[in-house]
């Protein structure tokens, strides 16, 4: 038995404790695309899934983690989610806290250039027609969600920033 959902999420670890939270109750993630994903009917909590951005990753790293019993369930774009058996132990993707603030470094510039891309596309949606004197109400529109998506892109840059140094903290405190 499938299952369809759709969601939008920005922040991926909200994405992926959902996710976690459908595979204990039995729907286990199949493939994914955004705000589209497809379960299908399992044993609950067999699984534990964790999402990544891979950029620039190699096919040896999905070498190295499938070796750790660790199945790519699907990727598409930069995303790929990954699970784990949970009868096998912990799951985690990065393998400390300097990884993960790495991490979220790399997912900061990704949307740092996404908001950059959104503003220039929303001023040349402005200006241009200003200059012509040719503005219309869909330029309005498409200007607005324009300005949502960089202010959800803000919200999850700072976000972001803020478990950096968290985890930053934490690490100086296991350093020291």
């Amino acid at each position: 038995m499938k299952l369809k959902k759709f969601r939008f999420y920005i922040d991926h670890e909200h994405e992926e404790t959902w996710v976690n939270s459908m595979a204990e109750s039995g729907w286990h993630l199949k493939k994914f695309w955004p705000c589209v994903y497809i379960f299908e009917k399992g044993n609950p909590s067999e699984y534990i899934y964790r999402s990544e951005m891979v950029i620039k990753r190699k096919k040896d790293y999905y070498e190295f983690l499938e070796s750790m019993g660790v199945e790519c369930i699907h990727s598409f774009g930069v995303w790929a989610y990954f699970r784990k058996r949970r009868e096998d132990g912990p799951f985690e993707i990065f393998s400390g806290k300097l990884e993960k603030i790495k991490y979220l470094s790399r997912l900061n510039t990704l949307f740092l250039f996404a908001a950059l891309v959104n503003i220039f596309v929303m001023l040349n949606n402005i200006v241009l027609p200003l200059l012509r004197h040719e503005i219309h109400q869909e330029i309005l529109w498409v200007s607005s969600l324009n300005v949502l998506m960089v202010a959800l892109l803000y919200v999850e840059i700072h976000r972001n920033n803020k478990r950096k140094k968290k985890l930053q903290m934490h690490a100086h405190i296991f350093e020291a």
